[in-house]
């Protein structure tokens, strides 16, 4: 899941916990995909290790004796499609939540449904996830895990708003391109999806209807403005010329932190995106009205 320990105080809701099994625990299932399925490396893609290395074990979403399941007169067990598709959604907007919350790539690498048979267990369906393309791991301190609890509570996908939602689907892009321009250019595709009613000067609408939204006084404002501005410079760049070579890791990510403030804070505010961009029009630096 590329994370570590901290996930493990997080509830998924809907019988589901996190959990991290060893080697041993996980082994023979891991086996049986890779034997059955011919799904290389499995184990490595899959194995959590500790900062100094040596492998940690492996964290996995649980849910033991799924009521979805269905015995069959052969002993064996089946799931309706519907159902099945259900869970892996359910699960799969959690984790998509999470990444929303906090920077980090949590990544669901195998969702697997077996059932117990003479003691070893025998694997009946499996869905894999595309490759790690940004291996950012997911971490969150201990005064963080109530919150990010919270965010799960709270929000839901899809968002109610389809500006969002279509940002938010940009946002997540770019943690799934091996390649730095068009990661960088979905983020500001959701940043131009969100804070833009028209095709005119661009540059300065987004970056300061950002800085207004965002911008805890004026001059944390003028400082969003200023670092946008920078940003969508170096997308014109990109644009025009396709050489991306200006562009940093770092500037991505920062990029990135801005596009899931404000998501989030959209979200928030709720309503109209037409009325709240309206609004952050008459409003000057530092004198964001929503915040109390």
């Amino acid at each position: 899941m590329n994370v570590d320990d901290s996930v493990l105080g997080l509830k998924l809701g809907d019988g589901f916990d996190i959990v991290k099994q060893s080697q041993q625990q996980i082994m023979k299932i891991l086996s049986r995909i890779e034997f059955h399925y011919g799904v290389n490396g499995t184990m490595k893609g899959v194995l959590g290790f500790d900062t100094d290395g040596r492998p940690s074990g492996y964290y996995c979403i649980v849910k033991y004796n799924a009521e979805e399941l269905e015995g069959t007169a052969q002993g064996g067990v089946v799931i309706r499609v519907d159902r099945l598709k259900g869970i892996e959604q359910s699960i799969r907007n959690k984790i998509r939540l999470l990444r929303l919350f906090k920077e980090g790539n949590v990544f669901l690498r195998f969702s697997c449904f077996y059932y117990m048979k003479d003691s070893e267990p025998a694997v009946f369906q499996i869905v894999r996830e595309g490759p790690l393309a940004d291996t950012t791991r997911f971490e969150l301190v201990e005064s963080e895990i109530a919150n990010a609890q919270s965010f799960l509570a709270n929000n839901k996908i899809p968002f109610g708003s389809p500006q969002v939602q279509l940002a938010f689907e940009s946002f997540e892009l770019s943690y799934e391109s091996h390649n730095l321009g068009l990661a960088f250019l979905s983020l500001m595709i959701s940043l131009e999806t969100l804070l833009n009613l028209n095709n005119q000067e661009l540059s300065y609408r987004v970056s300061r209807n950002t800085a207004v939204l965002l911008g805890k006084n004026c001059e944390n404002s003028k400082n969003i403005f200023a670092e946008v501005k920078s940003l969508y410079g170096k997308r014109s760049k990109l644009v025009h010329t396709g050489k991306h070579e200006t562009i940093t890791h770092q500037d991505m990510l920062c990029l990135r932190n801005y596009v899931r403030d404000v998501i989030k804070e959209m979200t928030k505010i709720g309503g109209d995106r037409n009325f709240i961009l309206n609004t952050l029009n008459t409003c000057g630096f530092g004198e964001r009205p929503w915040r109390k």
